[in-house]
């Protein structure tokens, strides 16, 4: 067969295509970045909290210290066990736990580092604490077996002997001795008496003492049982007389051999404790008070000072007692007063030499760095470092915003760094492009209703900066200098702050601004990853009661406010937050925030304060309840009217409101509102199904975005109902990405059309089984629906397999399908466990779904332009493919581009920490099961592979590992090639794809100064042989 040269040379570019389109060497950290998080430390129990550890090294040894020998351990709520570099707050190692492997608690001993994971403590693992390699890893129970307990540490604990045995408490009554470096059981113990909870273990060099507790009708009786070390056999076992209420600490003092361990507990407003010997035959009794009397006490705290001897006892006026170990005796040292209604007497210095150094200072700390507009929450948890050299102790601090501190305490403290762990927890994120220009703080004052006068006035004052602007021109023309892609990332590393705040040639600098669980917003510079600005949202009257602000949807307004015209205020943030008090009370919040700066932008209510006196962003309280869902209400392009955008957003009556509630928002609504039409799950007889409703007016009185003055107000009401199957349960809605569409159709190589299906109003909706036949492994079925969210047509359905409940790593539930929408391509993952025939391979299955218009090829249908409620909706057809996939996907986005002729390509982060590309050709469903012919061949149709294999040349993070992400966010830019990628879980990505190659930028390798030269040197030219020419065309004539 002969090849045409048109065939030949789509060949070649199918050859190449993919090497030129690899990730090169010099790219990394100039077209991408990565941040490397580790999570908010768990400060609830010693056991999670981060402490300050002193490494042991070996006189001659081969291992390496880090700076000061120490080391700053800690779990976080990221499920990690990470190990931080005190001087800097590098991090060191850290080790990832899966979901379902809940971290129990560390426990250091010397140079190694023990933890327990999974309920009860099902795995026990050794790491090197300095390298954080994995020693040993021992399954010691089935987790199905493990009992979940409250607090999840309480009846797992680890002990290291003298010899650096450990001995493993798990599920409340089984003790193990397990060699720490082969994970060999040595020997088993378990407690008969299912009454007693075994809760911790301490280990001497004569016994091994199990301390536990027997629940009575409202109080805890202690029980101590004596081991022995060597055979696990029992040497001695007493109940000791107490009645606590709360809870008992451990004490004792892993340097010293003679000073036994003390038990201590509060029992009737009394401190007391008891000794723990071999044979058990102490008594117990009130520790010695060397500063004060008596006093009655309310709680015992372990500080994570357990094992040096050390806690805190804290009366019930306040005052704090630090315990310690002085011999064979508990003493108890008075350490501080706390007065409530005398501030300035909590700040005088304690000149009394107490156990923890020899001088104890009360420090004033400036909990705000320079670079965070507002300062941190002042609720936090310290750790403290107490070196016994020279250099300064040094104080570790956890706030709630998720912020990790460290400080130098000295005579005058200093912040030595910052770790902004909360950005490992993002919920929302959006890409906000920068303004053209900025005038007095705004945008460039350009209003397309200004009149001529206006328009001329404007042009005479921007024909001040032509000289410059000529100037500039012919030294680019004639040097080649222009701007480069790289050349924003590959600046200085001057903060965004330093740099105008403007859009850049190619809008590749953009800012992301990102919302976390802990209710504190970022700003972050796109080119460099580095945080412009952030905000900690404030709890408004709740502050009083205690509360929790959870942000639920994020909007971006363009550079235009509630009175519908444009103004110099550049993008704007709206965050709609969930605010939950501890008096149960739930009401919704709006914090509207300007996107440059961080600043608050809130103009509605000029009586609603923007800040409090902590620099807090306070909201705007716009409905009094939770909200079902919200909306962005947009006017409609190319509108003659003027028209302003809103939040629109639903109580859970169905009313309507708007932020911001303005006249011309009011109108807006009153306008659109016959083409509303929109999707909400509900919950009826506690099954959850999916309803379309519309918008109605109503006279609502005092409620809805209208019902302001005995004004007419909005409310929803049902217009149809998703009638799925009995044994299937709603799970989640994704609704469709909407962006430019390019092309209507797609052109065949038989010259052909199909045109694409582009249905605006269409959703994603996926189900789960039913819990009625959860429990049945037979016709268990997960379920994946596209709905017409208009009138609830059912354009695509595909049932699924779920997992198998040893798959079920992630997530709890039993359906782990993953889906996106975008134009008329459905991509879509599941997990196929070879239920659906005789040999098929099980694994990770990646589907792609093309939509077009009709039964079949150059059927047209107009939907982009028709109603839903048309006949012609339903006349559609799917060409589909299933792909094998060599590993998970936790997350994936095709790419967006301005203008949408770009290829899309997919993005996707696998369970391997790694952030690829796969090429849209690749995942066409329309590729052959056999050769291709010419025809196909013209359509860049390549033959059909059951598996995408992994390409290296198509990994995006190369060599960072970018683990657990969550979400996958690309934004377009000003050049059609070119999207950005933000990739965010525990760890933060962002980085540039071209799909279809930089076809609008040249080469930053081109000869610029050359082709300059070149067209001088033909315009020379012809200026120099013009003349000669039209000399001989006139010899010419007189011959002629």
């Amino acid at each position: 067969m002969r090849w045409s040269p048109q065939t030949c040379l789509c060949a070649i570019l199918l050859l190449i295509v993919p090497h030129i389109q690899a990730i090169h060497q010099s790219d990394v950290g100039v077209v991408d970045w990565h941040k490397f998080l580790v999570g908010v430390p768990r400060v609830a129990a010693p056991v999670t909290a981060p402490s300050f550890h002193r490494l042991n090294f070996v006189a001659n040894s081969t291992e390496k210290p880090i700076d000061g020998a120490e080391i700053i351990y800690a779990a976080t709520a990221n499920n990690v066990i990470t190990a931080l570099n005190p001087k800097d707050g590098s991090v060191v190692w850290r080790y990832i736990f899966e979901a379902d492997d809940r971290i129990l608690g560390y426990y250091p001993h010397l140079n190694r580092l023990a933890t327990l994971s999974g309920p009860g403590g099902a795995i026990f693992r050794v790491f090197d604490g300095i390298t954080g390699a994995l020693y040993s890893e021992k399954r010691l129970h089935a987790p199905e077996s493990g009992r979940n307990a409250e607090p999840l540490h309480l009846g797992a604990h680890v002990a290291f002997g003298n010899s650096g045995e450990s001995y493993v408490l798990t599920n409340g009554h089984v003790v193990r001795r397990v060699d720490a470096l082969t994970g060999i059981v040595q020997w088993t113990w378990a407690s008969e008496d299912g009454l007693t909870v075994l809760t911790n273990l301490v280990s001497t060099s004569s016994a091994l003492y199990a301390v536990a507790f027997t629940r009575s009708s409202t109080t805890l009786n202690l029980h101590v049982i004596v081991l022995d070390p060597r055979t696990g056999s029992v040497i001695h076992s007493r109940g000791v007389p107490s009645s606590i209420k709360h809870t008992y600490t451990i004490l004792s003092n892993s340097t010293s051999e003679t000073d036994h361990p003390h038990v201590a507990w509060i029992e009737n407003g009394l401190l007391r404790s008891f000794k723990l010997t071999p044979e058990l035959d102490a008594k117990p009794d009130i520790p010695v008070h060397k500063t004060r009397a008596i006093t009655t006490y309310e709680r015992i705290i372990d500080v994570g000072l357990s094992l040096s001897g050390s806690a805190v006892a804290v009366a019930s006026d306040g005052s704090a007692t630090l315990l310690s170990l002085n011999g064979d005796n508990m003493e108890g040292i008075e350490a501080l007063l706390l007065d409530n209604s005398n501030p300035e007497k909590n700040d005088e210095e304690i000149t009394e030499s107490t156990w923890i150094g020899s001088l104890v200072l009360t420090l004033r700390l400036r909990l705000t760095s320079a670079s965070s507009i507002s300062p941190l929450l002042m609720y936090f948890q310290a750790a403290l470092s107490c070196s016994a050299s020279t250099h300064p102790s040094t104080l570790l601090l956890t706030t709630t915003s998720g912020t990790v501190q460290s400080w130098e305490l000295a005579s005058d403290s200093t912040e030595l760094w910052t770790r902004e762990e909360a950005l490992a927890s993002i919920v929302l994120s959006e890409f906000i492009q920068l303004p053209e220009g900025q005038s007095n703080g705004g945008v460039t004052a350009r209003n397309e209703g200004e009149d001529f006068f206006g328009r001329l006035w404007r042009h005479v004052n921007d024909a001040k900066n032509f000289p410059r602007y000529l100037h500039g021109f012919l030294r680019r023309f004639l040097t080649g200098s222009y701007a480069s892609t790289t050349s924003v990332s590959a600046s200085s590393p001057a903060s965004f702050a330093e740099r105008s705040l403007i859009r850049d040639t190619f809008g590749l600098t953009q800012i992301i601004v990102v919302a976390t669980v802990q209710g504190k917003i970022f700003g972050i510079d796109s080119s460099t990853g580095r945080i412009v600005w952030s905000r900690i949202l404030g709890l408004g009257w709740a502050a009083e009661v205690g509360a929790s602000v959870v942000p639920v949807k994020m909007f971006v307004f363009q550079s235009e406010d509630a009175t519908g015209e444009q103004e110099a205020r550049g993008p704007e943030v709206i965050i709609v937050a969930q605010r939950r008090a501890e008096n149960t009370l739930v009401d919704t919040v709006i914090f509207h925030i300007n996107a440059i700066t961080g600043a608050s932008a809130t103009n509605v209510d000029t009586s609603i304060p923007q800040e409090d006196s902590n620099g807090l962003l306070q909201g705007f309280d716009v409905v009094p309840g939770p909200v079902v869902e919200a909306y962005l209400l947009s006017p409609p392009v190319g509108s003659p009217k003027k028209y302003a955008t809103s939040v629109l957003l639903l109580d859970e009556f169905l009313q309507v409101y708007l932020y911001p509630s303005t006249p011309y928002t009011r109108a807006t609504l009153h306008d659109l509102q016959p083409s509303l039409h929109f999707p909400l799950r509900t919950n009826a007889d506690g099954v959850a199904r999916v309803l379309g409703h519309s918008i109605a007016p109503h006279y609502a009185g005092e409620h809805g975005a209208e019902g302001h003055d005995g004004e007419r107000g909005f409310v929803a009401y049902a217009t149809w109902t998703l009638g799925l199957p009995p044994d299937e349960v709603v799970k989640t809605m994704i609704p469709q990405i909407h962006g430019p569409v390019a092309s209507l159709g797609k052109v065949l190589g038989n010259r052909t059309t199909l045109y694409k299906y582009l249905n605006p109003s269409l959703f994603v909706l996926l189900t789960a089984p039913a819990p009625a036949t959860a429990t049945t492994k037979k016709g268990r079925t997960c379920g994946l629906y596209v709905v017409d969210g208009v009138k609830g047509t059912i354009v695509y359905h595909a049932s699924l397999p779920t997992l198998p409940s040893k798959k079920k790593a992630t997530s709890k539930d039993s359906c782990d399908v993953k889906a996106e929408l975008v134009e008329n391509w459905l991509i879509y993952q599941y997990y196929d466990p070879d239920w659906t025939g005789v040999g098929l391979s099980k694994g990770w299955r990646l589907v792609s779904v093309e939509l077009y218009e009709g039964s079949g090829i150059d059927e047209k249908t107009r939907s982009s332009d028709m109603t839903s409620f048309a006949n012609d909706t339903i006349h559609v057809h799917a060409y589909e493919q299933a792909y094998l996939l060599p590993h998970a996907i936790t997350a994936f986005a095709p790419t967006s581009t301005k203008f949408g002729i770009t290829v899309k390509d997919l993005i996707i982060a696998s369970r391997t920490h790694q952030i690829a590309s796969i090429q849209r050709h690749l995942l066409n469903p329309r590729r052959p099961h056999r050769k291709v012919t010419a025809q196909e061949q013209e359509e860049f149709l390549v033959s059909h592979e059951p598996v995408l294999a992994s390409d290296p040349r198509r990994v995006l993070s190369h060599t960072y590992e970018v683990a657990n992400v969550q979400r996958i966010v690309t934004s377009p830019t000003l050049l059609e090639s070119t999207s950005l990628v933000f990739a965010y879980g525990l760890d933060l990505f962002l980085t540039r794809v071209a799909p279809s190659n930089t076809f609008d930028v040249l080469n930053e390798n081109f000869n610029k100064a050359q082709l300059v030269l070149t067209v001088s040197g033909l315009a020379l030219a012809i200026i120099i042989t013009r003349p000669m020419v039209q000399r001989k065309k006139l010899r010419e004539k007189w011959y002629h």
